[in-house]
């Protein structure tokens, strides 16, 4: 911007604003303060320098209240029993300062709509860049050293603290005064749906000054860019009449009718569309020029587009979990041409997408490291029946239901689909609805493409939904988290790999953290190669505006009674409830790869053995440690293993053994899920605690072991199908050699495979059932 212009900002703005005072407080309510922003994840600079910008404007006293009412209260639960982490629902310290501010309320609840329409880490450096350009423009009061990651920081404050406002029923309201224009609203990446860079640097100044000047101020925007945010910032939250003219339903006021404050000229060449097999792609104008005029007309500032592509904000649709299926749907059908929301098709599709997610479902089975490398082999056949995850058909119904809100299942017509779908490929030979027929060729008609390339296209779109729903349904108590926020992004993000390949006949095998990377995919964005990293430092718990995402394998249980493809949704940002610090990760800490020399051993080779425990853990303790963005988890378990003479188990002589060894080990979650990916539970058997006290036949080919780690190699036990490790009855000791199984760092996957007994088994049925598979297996107790 020339140096005129920057001039007649400043002029500008010190008419209207005076420049802040420093607020004089005593030095230890102020040190006070600016620690509980720190352990919140915020800065007190960066609030201040946010404050001094968007704390100008005057708040529309309706949404201001509501906003209080809505933020105000807070939860904390637990992140298991005994946990020091706490997942922190409601106002943390940038919230609870708000309450009793006026300019930090104005600030936080701006700052909130912001964060909801746009994605966080570029408007963060879209929000830098402003603030140093306001600087070299001599603006009063303007920052002279904004940070990066503290914008970044306080942004992820706000949004977590304030995620349950329902600003997405706003951006509803907007939409629906544009009946004619759904399809341009609803296009993936509509521009109308986020600010570039030049609007929001002119509506951060320009809408104050018409605020405070109301009759010699008024704001032009010259297309339909950021139209959304831009009505719902200026009129709902700051109380300005904005009017959009020439739109196809006509002029459209926002507040009463006469001389507008925010003017949006509608542009008929805004787009150009390319028709493509199934959907229309739409390339849009330019950014458009914002500019504020005086009661005469007169212009009195511009802003135009910025030609620097790094720095553009990225737009960010969100929506709640409940209904998501149901617009997914909707965008998927009014791409092409419009479709009322109320139309049958909606449910025969709603349907078959049940139905394809319930036969996918049903081929599902865990790919397990230990075994993967092999998992082709036909001698892994009697393994792999026994790894298909079968999910409970209550569960992708409940899934369904809250996905497809507002859509009517039937269930006999999705068991009709499914008798279709048997046995074959999910492709254009699949029989159809009437309804979704006739739609698919006219689609056809209006194309280049044939029906069946239509048809297939349509159908790919049907399994990304299918992924969804199976996904959802692996998450406990689903029905609590209808207010998730989730991106929406095309049908690409939502696939499971290996569903868009599926013939209709082989198993799809998936890996440990399916479940979770697509979900976290779908709660925000991932940054290209994040994925990688992130498991690679072993990640379980990830938390974005204020909900988390972790395994349910959390917490001191028996690792028999834990699903391992479950998982937890909780409202609340993880908090150290001794510190009281808030991160927005939890990552494993000190493992097993810390610890050397942990091989296993026999324990003994004779004839027959007494089922019981030799590594017994006393004591389990987690510890919590921050890192710069996350928490990091080491469980520390403090074991006693006995040594008898020789292996010999003469109970005559147990008070001539020598003491038993101590020591401790670390462990944490993200490992022990992978591990327990891969294990094979016993099946119940008809006599349950039989042999707890008994000696119990040991065969030729089978050993007692004491092994909490096998990564690592079999130690001496390497020549032995089936060793029975000894832990039975210690539910600590067992997770720990469950967590051992786990591939190691360097070496690959080990090739012994597990059987877990349940507590519905007895010792000897379990590792009778490991003796009649092939291969060989560690049996623990």
């Amino acid at each position: 911007m020339p140096f005129q212009t920057q001039l007649s900002l400043s002029l500008e703005l010190a008419k209207v604003f005076p420049i802040r005072e420093a607020l004089q407080t005593g030095v230890e309510q102020f040190v006070s303060l600016v620690r509980a922003l720190k352990r919140n994840g915020s800065d007190f600079l960066v609030e201040k320098d946010l404050c001094d910008i968007f704390g100008r404007g005057r708040i529309e006293p309706s949404l201001e209240k509501h906003f209080r009412d809505v933020v105000k209260t807070g939860s904390s639960q637990p992140l298991h029993a005994d946990s020091s982490i706490s997942l922190d629902a409601g106002p943390g310290a940038t919230v609870q300062r708000a309450l009793t501010d006026h300019s930090y309320m104005s600030s936080v609840i701006q700052l909130s709509f912001l964060i909801w329409m746009h994605e966080e880490s570029t408007l963060a450096s879209a929000l830098m860049e402003i603030m140093l350009w306001r600087h070299r423009s001599k603006v009063p009061g303007a920052s002279p050293d904004p940070d990066y990651h503290g914008i970044l920081k306080t942004l992820q404050a706000c949004s977590s603290q304030t995620v349950q406002y329902r600003w997405d029923d706003l951006v509803c309201l907007v939409e629906e005064r544009f009946q004619k224009s759904t399809r341009m609203f609803r296009a993936q990446g509509s521009p109308l749906r986020y600010l570039s860079s030049n609007l929001l640097l002119g509506a951060m100044d320009y809408f104050y000054m018409a605020q405070s000047l109301p009759e010699d101020r008024f704001i032009v925007v010259e297309n339909q860019t950021g139209l959304i945010p831009i009505v719902i910032w200026a009129h709902y939250i700051l109380g300005l009449t904005v009017h959009v003219r020439d739109s196809p339903d006509g002029n459209i006021a926002f507040g009463p009718f006469g001389t507008p404050q925010v003017i949006i000229q509608w542009s008929d060449g805004f787009i150009v569309d390319t028709v493509g097999p199934l959907s229309t792609y739409t390339t849009w104008q330019s950014s458009p020029t914002i500019q504020l005029f005086d009661a005469q007309m007169h212009p009195v500032l511009k802003t135009e587009p910025n030609d620097d592509a790094s720095a553009e904000i990225e737009g960010q649709e969100c929506h709640r979990l409940r209904g998501y299926g149901t617009t997914f749907l909707r965008r998927l059908f009014n791409s092409r041409i419009l479709i009322a929301d109320d139309d049958p098709i909606y449910v025969d599709t709603a349907n078959l997408s049940v139905a394809i997610a319930i036969a996918l479902a049903r081929v599902m089975r865990r790919a397990p490291a230990t075994i993967y490398e092999h998992r082709q082999r036909e001698d892994d056949d009697d393994l792999s029946q026994h790894l298909y995850i079968n999910s409970e058909p209550w569960r992708l119904f409940d899934s369904s239901n809250l996905l497809l809100w507002g859509i009517k299942l039937d269930k006999r017509k999705i068991s009709g689909y499914l008798e279709n779908l048997s046995g074959k490929r999910v492709d254009d030979s699949i029989p159809i609805s009437t309804r979704i027929r006739q739609y698919l060729e006219n689609i056809s008609e209006s194309s280049a493409n044939d029906t069946s390339q239509i048809k297939g296209n349509f159908l790919e779109e049907l399994k990304a939904l299918a992924s969804c729903i199976i996904s959802f349904a692996q998450v406990v108590d689903i029905g609590s988290c209808a207010d998730l926020p989730l991106r929406i992004a095309d049908g690409s993000m939502m696939y499971c790999p290996g569903v868009p390949s599926w013939d209709g006949l082989s198993p799809i095998d998936v890996e440990a953290d399916i479940w979770f990377n697509l979900i976290m995919r779908m709660m925000r964005k991932v940054a290209t190669g994040e994925g990688s990293i992130l498991d690679s430092r072993g990640i379980f718990l990830t938390c974005h505006q204020g909900w988390s995402l972790f395994h349910s394998a959390v917490g001191d249980q028996d690792p028999g009674e834990i699903a391992c493809d479950l998982l937890c949704i909780k409202q609340g940002v993880p908090t150290n409830t001794q510190t009281l610090e808030r991160k927005y990760r939890v990552v494993d800490g000190v493992n097993f790869d810390k610890v050397e020399g942990w091989t296993p051993r026999v324990f003994k080779r004779e004839s027959s053995y007494l089922p019981r425990c030799v590594t017994i853990v006393r004591e389990r303790k987690e510890h919590y440690s921050s890192g710069i963005d996350e928490f990091r988890l080491s469980i520390r378990f403090d074991i006693e293993e006995l040594d008898f003479h020789n292996g010999k188990e003469d109970r005559t002589i147990l008070s001539e053994q020598p003491p038993p060894q101590r020591y401790s080990v670390y462990a944490s979650y993200s490992y022990f899920h992978k591990a327990l990916w891969g294990v094979v539970k016993t099946m119940p058997c008809p006599h349950r605690g039989f042999g707890d006290r008994e000696l119990l036949p040991l065969d030729l080919d089978a050993v007692t072991v004491s092994a909490l780690a096998w990564a690592n190699g079999d130690g001496d036990a390497v020549s032995i199908r089936i060793c029975i490790c000894l832990v039975k009855g210690n539910a600590r000791a067992r997770w720990l050699v469950v967590n051992g199984t786990r591939p190691g760092a360097n070496l690959g996957t080990i090739q012994r495979r597990v059987m877990l007994r349940s507590e519905d088994c007895c010792a000897d049925c379990a590792v009778k059932a490991a003796s009649r598979m092939k291969g060989n297996w560690l049996v623990i107790l």
